[in-house]
């Protein structure tokens, strides 16, 4: 009814107006909400490259700064090797990192692989695998418990005849579980001409581990022993160096 009642006053003349009011009010309105909306979106977009370039302008500023602050403050100091108030490895009864000794030059050499001086004062004969270690002018095989080779020394001595062949120094070991090499070395101690520290003569053997001893054999250089005295230095391994040292064995000879 109410519908029926206002068809006449839309379709007339005032009617007409209002609605092209209404129209153009509305086209205003959604003309300014999209006005509204991009003016939203472009100030985003603003904020957002106003923030971007505000915080890559402070991120240049602390890195252009960093290299200025280390040259003024130095090199970075290292902390100390040690604090008296600490307990670092035993040593915090000291005030101080306690000083160790130098090597001087006049010391033998720590070189555990450096040869043999004759100044070493080491006058120990060899022990520890060996049963018996002697000087002889001669030895005589004989078969052991184990089917191995037992050398026995013939005339044992430490002094010697300068028209002596050879001389032999004979051994016998304990009973051992893998082969192994006894080195020997002659040098001169005190004979003239000759070098002390040079040795003149050198053997080597090879024990399996049925063998219960064995002998070296060493020569003249010159076809003739030169009167003085002489020493065998021992060694167990397959070189000759300090660390498989096992000791000296002396002997004269005589004119």
């Amino acid at each position: 009814m109410a519908r029926l009642a206002l068809e006449p006053y839309l379709f007339s003349e005032h009617g007409s107006n209002h609605l092209l009011d209404l129209a153009v009010l509305t086209d205003w309105f959604s003309s300014t909400m999209r006005s509204v909306s991009n003016m939203r979106i472009r100030l985003q977009r603003w904020s957002c490259e106003v923030f971007l370039y505000a915080l890559s302008l402070i991120l240049t500023i602390v890195v252009g700064a960093l290299p200025l602050q280390a040259e003024q403050d130095g090199p970075p100091s290292l902390p100390a090797p040690f604090q008296p108030d600490e307990v670092q490895h035993g040593f915090a009864q000291f005030d101080t990192v306690p000083e160790f000794p130098e090597a001087s030059s006049d010391s033998p050499s720590s070189d555990p692989l450096s040869p043999r001086s004759s100044d070493t004062t080491d006058d120990q004969r060899p022990a520890g695998l060996f049963k018996r270690i002697v000087t002889a002018e001669g030895f005589e095989l004989e078969e052991g418990l184990r089917r191995g080779h037992l050398v026995v020394p013939v005339n044992p001595t430490e002094t010697f005849q300068a028209d002596t062949r050879a001389i032999f120094v004979v051994f016998n070991v304990f009973k051992h579980y893998a082969p192994y090499q006894v080195i020997g070395r002659l040098f001169p101690e005190r004979v003239e001409g000759l070098d002390p520290d040079t040795w003149i003569d050198e053997d080597a053997i090879y024990l399996a581990t049925e063998d219960e001893g064995g002998y070296l054999k060493f020569f003249p250089p010159n076809g003739r022993w030169q009167p003085g005295t002489y020493r065998v230095d021992i060694y167990v391994g397959y070189e000759a160096n300090q660390v498989n040292y096992m000791g000296r064995i002396p002997l004269t000879i005589v004119p």
